[in-house]
């Protein structure tokens, strides 16, 4: 255990390859605090003119939040570990005390940010990005109807609205992760009312493209899949069916694309599109998406780019 003046926070998933690259990227003191990091308040003191804000972790102590210079939101939170009260409270006193602080922020707070993949798609589709033909329902009548206008093209696929990936019941926990095509057999075995859900037409891309954006620059991929499948994620670890290139988009997707960042207020995250018969299509947004793939494939050196803005604080 020792004490620690910082000048960088780092929220951030438990595990993150590209976290870790920044972290080797900084020689300047941090702390980076995980999804799973037990923390306590040690003291929140704003008697005099000076406040005084000091946490400690399991093998930290005395971290002193008034001196940081710059944070960066790329998962995790602070958390008690303990009850959910206690957690709320943690999210409340560090909201009013971190997030009000004058100082350079990168990304948002997950907690911050829920993200409403209606809200966002809809606004991509003001600024002029296509979007594939969407319902959300809960009526097997309006998804059959749905179903049978692109029966014959590419048929439909369905989503998760929220950003939670498991659902659990008394019996079973399901995966909401992945997106999974409809077929004659999954309608024919559902009920004629169901939980509000997500529908889309199905894409078939000549090529997937994700974006990742920080603080005004693009670093865009190419992402040709060889086996057709409605989720690359499911063979993603097959990367012989995957071959990924460096990519520019074009200029007025890029002004596109970062107006509707800059309406929620990101300067952080990763964006999905496809790109089919001469069309670009707006997928989602992801507040922190996976980046070391991308990163690494394409050799962007996107880590020492992030370690200079949070040094630099600009």
């Amino acid at each position: 255990m020792k004490n620690i003046s910082i000048m960088i926070l780092i929220y951030s998933k438990d595990l993150d390859d590209f976290v870790n690259n920044v972290i080797d990227c900084l020689d300047v003191s941090f702390v980076r605090i995980g999804e799973s990091d037990k923390v306590t308040i040690e003291s929140m003191d704003f008697s005099n003119d000076e406040s005084s804000y000091i946490l400690k972790t399991d093998y930290l102590r005395n971290i002193e939040l008034e001196k940081i210079q710059s944070i960066w939101f790329n998962g995790g939170c602070i958390s008690s570990q303990s009850s959910s009260y206690e957690d709320k409270c943690y999210e409340v006193l560090t909201d009013a005390y971190v997030l009000q602080k004058s100082i350079k922020k990168i990304g948002r707070r997950i907690a911050d940010f829920e993200t409403n993949r209606l809200d966002i798609m809809l606004e991509a589709r003001k600024q002029g990005l296509k979007i594939p033909h969407t319902l959300i329902t809960g009526s097997k009548e309006k998804l059959k109807s749905f179903y049978d206008c692109f029966a014959s093209k590419n048929g439909i696929v369905s989503k998760r609205i929220l950003d939670t990936l498991y659902y659990q019941d008394d019996e079973f926990r399901y995966n909401f992760n992945l997106t999974f095509q409809i077929s004659d057999e999954i309608l024919d075995k559902t009920p004629e009312e169901f939980a509000i859900s997500f529908f889309q037409e199905r894409i078939t891309a000549d090529f997937e493209i994700r974006v990742i954006y920080i603080d005004g620059t693009f670093y865009s991929t190419a992402m040709y899949i060889f086996d057709p499948v409605v989720d690359y994620r499911t063979t993603f670890r097959e990367m012989n069916n995957i071959r990924m290139v460096p990519f520019k988009l074009p200029i007025e997707i890029e002004e596109k694309l970062e107006k509707v960042y800059k309406k929620f207020k990101l300067n952080y995250g990763s964006a999905d599109l496809m790109y089919s018969k001469g069309d670009y299509y707006f997928l989602e947004i992801n507040p922190t998406g996976q980046i070391s793939f991308i990163n690494n494939v394409c050799n962007y050196n996107i880590e020492s780019k992030v370690a200079e803005i949070l040094k630099n604080e600009k």
